[in-house]
């Protein structure tokens, strides 16, 4: 059998996931690992050249034949730092909206919030950062990971924290990816993603000094960045949260309905 597949996510906030597949974490089957950023992940697994990766949210709902693992992803209770919609006008005059093409989840995000709480439906653009370059030509921007981390707050641009403005809406936590697992689910797989999360926790002192320097966060910023800001173990809020933000996003027509995404294995 050739080998599976499993495609992590580069940023920061995917390291504590990847330790162990990183470390090249034994399986009872051969795989390979490798790392691209969130909408690449997608479209790997759409394509079927990936088995697994780590996927945004919102491009599960057009993966039928993936699924996710409900218990690990990248997730906020409430404020990132590293998911921010930068804009130079009031949200309700928003009339483009820049999107960093790293991402998927946080402009679909980015647009429920517009379209349910200010009632606007900007066109989006495709744009990568700097955010002072991103904004030429729109009137706010999305921008994540570590992007997002060194994004300066430049004078006369308002900055919001995606994850928290949907805290304070709904009420719950936000995830951000999940582990996608394509049909038929490989046994033993989810015993790798559980053991490669554990190599992270078990070797914490070591690796949040290396995840610092490899991406130019310091250490103290990053040390309170994945052990405040971001969640990797999720519950059933978190579960409640995925089923509420695509349902809420189906309704306004920014995805395709999906009635089930999490695997029960």
């Amino acid at each position: 059998m050739p080998p599976t597949r499993i495609v992590g996510v580069s940023f920061l906030n995917a390291r504590p996931l990847l330790a162990g597949l990183e470390a090249g974490l034994p399986a009872p089957f051969a795989y390979e690992f490798t790392v691209a950023e969130p909408a690449v992940c997608a479209a790997l697994l759409e394509a079927g050249t990936a088995q697994v990766g780590l996927v945004p949210v919102a491009a599960l709902p057009a993966l039928p034949q993936v699924w996710a693992y409900p218990h690990l992803g990248i997730a906020a209770a409430g404020e990132t730092t590293s998911v921010l919609l930068v804009a130079k006008v009031p949200l309700p005059r928003v009339r483009v909206l820049a999107a960093h093409t790293a991402s998927r989840t946080s402009v679909v995000l980015a647009r429920l919030l517009l379209a349910a709480l200010h009632g606007v439906r900007p066109t989006v653009v495709p744009a990568v950062p700097p955010v002072e370059a991103m904004l030429g030509s729109a009137d706010a921007a999305v921008i994540i990971g570590d992007a997002a981390m060194a994004c300066p707050s430049p004078d006369g641009l308002a900055r919001y924290d995606l994850a928290a403005m949907w805290r304070r809406w709904r009420g719950l936590p936000f995830v951000f990816a999940l582990w996608g697992i394509a049909s038929p689910v490989p046994s033993w797989v989810p015993e790798l993603l559980e053991g490669s999360y554990a190599y992270a926790q078990q070797r914490w002192e070591v690796l949040l000094p290396r995840w610092a320097q490899q991406h130019g966060a310091g250490l103290p910023r990053t040390r309170e960045y994945l052990e405040n800001r971001l969640r990797f173990r999720l519950g059933e809020a978190e579960r409640r949260a995925v089923q509420e933000f695509l349902q809420l996003a189906a309704e306004f027509a920014l995805l395709p309905a999906r009635e089930e995404i999490f695997w029960h294995g």
